[in-house]
């Protein structure tokens, strides 16, 4: 749907929809378009067709869709006897109407002061009528203006999440991973960090400390780091879908090796990737 199609589709709503008799007043996509009699004898609400104002709403690359906010010119014109409050009561019931029809697009409208035309010499109530949406890199961007001059109502384009990351996508590419400590708390007692997600890859390491160490009471290596990937079994490290556990030896062995990841009162870092 472009800019184009929006506006059309409300003229076509306002005349089919809202106005009962079509001799009290007619919708036009603009003045421009067709000989208005002067002096009016019925209300007309016309476009500003050229007059939109686009603002992008997270500026700073032209690479992503980004929200937009478009906002629509439009003037509400009266025959010659009515009074400004008359006319802005008439134009509120439309424009309500209108936000209505549009709930989800369309994020309100404001009504101005009445003036005077001074070529129509009737009443005339300016209007802006404002939507949100998707904006696509697809359409050139200059400052403020999208050209071609809107063709980018793309909700179908943006919420294509093949082609488009989604906001986990976008999570993980901005924080790929977390890290931090835990404490050990000896055999038999697991320990457990929450993150908040389910890593995909956990390495655990002595903070401050050496990873590999020899006890020499048992003739025993220390390891004090391992790696663990969700998927692949590990006896020590088992990844949940909210963090992860780390669990210990039961007890101490003479001439082996063995891991040490939760050892009582000791301080472990680990690093989580997304």
């Amino acid at each position: 749907m472009t800019t184009s199609e929006l506006i059309s589709g409300i003229v076509g709503f306002i005349n089919s929809h809202i106005i009962e008799d079509p001799s009290i007043c007619e919708a036009l996509l603009s003045f421009d378009d067709r000989a208005v009699p002067a002096p009016l004898t019925k209300y007309y609400f016309a476009f500003l067709i050229g007059q939109d104002k686009v603002d992008l709403q997270n500026i700073g690359t032209e690479e992503c869709c980004q929200r937009t906010q478009i906002t629509v010119s439009m003037n509400c014109y009266a025959p010659p006897g009515e009074s400004a409050i008359g006319v802005c009561s008439y134009a509120e019931r439309v424009l309500d109407r209108i936000n209505i029809e549009y709930a989800g697009l369309m994020g309100g409208y404001e009504i101005g002061t009445a003036v005077i035309d001074d070529y129509l010499k009737a009443l005339k109530i300016p209007c802006k009528l404002h939507f949100q949406y998707e904006q696509c890199p697809a359409f050139n961007i200059s400052g403020t203006v999208l050209r071609p001059y809107a063709d980018f109502l793309c909700k179908t384009h943006v919420n294509d999440m093949t082609i488009h990351l989604t906001p986990a996508d976008r999570a993980r590419i901005s924080a790929p991973f977390i890290y931090g400590t835990y404490q050990g708390l000896g055999p038999y007692n697991p320990a457990t960090v929450s993150l908040g997600f389910r890593p995909m890859l956990v390495i655990v390491f002595p903070f401050n400390d050496n990873a590999v160490k020899i006890d020499s009471t048992y003739n025993t290596v220390m390891n004090y780091s391992d790696i663990a990937m969700y998927g692949y079994a590990n006896s020590y490290i088992t990844i949940t879908s909210d963090g992860f556990t780390v669990a210990a030896e039961d007890a101490m062995h003479y001439n082996t090796a063995m891991r040490a990841l939760n050892e009582a009162g000791k301080t472990y870092g680990y690093i989580a990737v997304k």
